[in-house]
């Protein structure tokens, strides 16, 4: 447009130049008139348009992109409610609530959930339709903006969660099963065999043949009881205390310990034990039995292997204390030994030391390591006492 406009006003410029004699100016405007007009025959390609100059973006604007951006990235849902309505902050939330703002027709009980739960609780609850329901855990915070509080609520799907938790659960359930039921059953197999034995004797020691059998028959029967208690509730029961006499109690351990294994020294320390202990006898032997079994594995290759059961009374609980000379804990393991299934044993399951703490804590009780060096390594745990009578 711009060189048509350019022409037309070169022949006129010519044609009043020409009428007034003035012929140099005449011919300098057809000259022009004729090289504007040979670009636009030449030039006649298609002209790209100029894209408009970026529009400048405030530090403000800036800033809220990025924070879109960083929210879009969470993939937990996440909701505000300003002044009683409901609205989108990221992604994962229109995509969960299929909204782009605004939510129209929020969930039944999401509004009301978020109106309840303070900040720094949590509230469960079901989104979804027909069958396709999940669970949510709900937790808030309040934000001020232009004056006004407004709720932020973080939904977490915790459908995926407890069903992962199931499953570790199970597994744990039938690993530490399995551990104790095969880890009880061998004493008790040896110490039957050891009873059979002295049956073949000639003139067989018939108190001893009946003490023996006794023991395999309450070690079983307890076994038996502790397994069971396990398949109803699949998980570690509730301890049932009673009030347990000590001696008899660790009678029992010692008859089982010597059986299973006759070459390291077992010895026990009774002088200041209380007459009677207030625990749950199956568990309380299922966790002594864990940290003495633990020690024995430990003796393998130690001369002269020993260990001591110890039994104290103190203010108001039982200290009960077991001590072996082996090798003892290496200081980087020390403070792993009670997670479930660490072990450095090649057979080692890595259940036993932390049934055995999460028994007695279940007594209101402990069990610690309370040293480890070459030589001497002490456990002890806490069990709470009833005065005898």
């Amino acid at each position: 447009m711009l060189r048509t406009l350019v022409v037309a006003a070169v022949g006129a410029a010519g044609a009043v130049a020409a009428t007034r004699g003035l012929y140099a100016t005449a011919v300098l405007a057809a000259l022009i008139a004729v090289w504007t007009a040979a670009l636009n025959l030449v030039d006649t390609r298609p002209q790209r348009p100029v894209p408009p100059p970026p529009v400048p973006v405030s530090p403000g604007e800036e800033e809220r992109r990025r924070l879109t951006a960083y929210l879009d990235l969470s993939p937990a849902p996440l909701v505000a409610l300003d002044d009683g309505r409901l609205h989108v902050v990221n992604r994962a939330a229109r995509h969960l609530l299929g909204a782009n703002d605004r939510v129209v027709d929020p969930p039944e009980g999401l509004v009301a959930a978020l109106s309840d739960t303070r900040p720094g609780r949590t509230a469960t609850i079901d989104i979804g339709r027909d069958t396709n329901v999940r669970s949510f855990a709900l937790a808030t915070g309040d934000l001020a903006l232009a004056g006004r509080m407004t709720r932020i609520g973080a939904l977490i799907d915790i459908d995926a969660e407890l069903k992962g938790a199931e499953a570790a659960a199970l597994r744990d359930l039938v690993q530490v099963l399995s551990h104790e039921i095969v880890n009880a059953l061998t004493p008790i197999a040896s110490l039957a065999e050891t009873a059979v034995a002295m049956l073949d004797d000639p003139d067989p020691a018939l108190p001893q043949v009946r003490d023996a059998i006794l023991t395999v028959a309450r070690r079983a029967a307890s076994l038996h009881r502790f397994g069971e208690s396990y398949r109803a509730l699949a998980k570690l029961p509730a301890p049932a205390p009673e009030r347990l006499s000590v001696t008899p109690f660790v009678s029992d351990l010692e008859a089982l310990f010597v059986t299973r294994w006759p070459t390291i020294a077992f010895s026990t320390d009774l002088r200041e034990a209380p007459a009677h202990m207030h625990a749950d006898p199956d568990q309380l032997t299922a966790a002594i039995w864990a940290v003495l079994q633990n020690a024995a594995e430990a003796l393998h290759d130690t001369p002269d292997p020993s260990v001591t059961l110890s039994i104290r009374a103190q203010v108001g609980q039982t200290l009960v204390t077991m001590t072996d000379n082996g090798p003892g804990i290496p200081v980087g393991n020390q403070a792993d030994i009670f997670r479930p299934f660490f072990t450095t044993k090649k057979e080692g399951s890595g259940v036993g030391l932390a049934l055995a703490r999460q028994i007695l804590r279940g007594h209101n009780g402990d069990l610690t390591l309370a040293h480890s060096s070459a030589g001497a390594t002490r456990f002890e745990s806490m069990v709470p006492s009833i005065a005898a009578g």
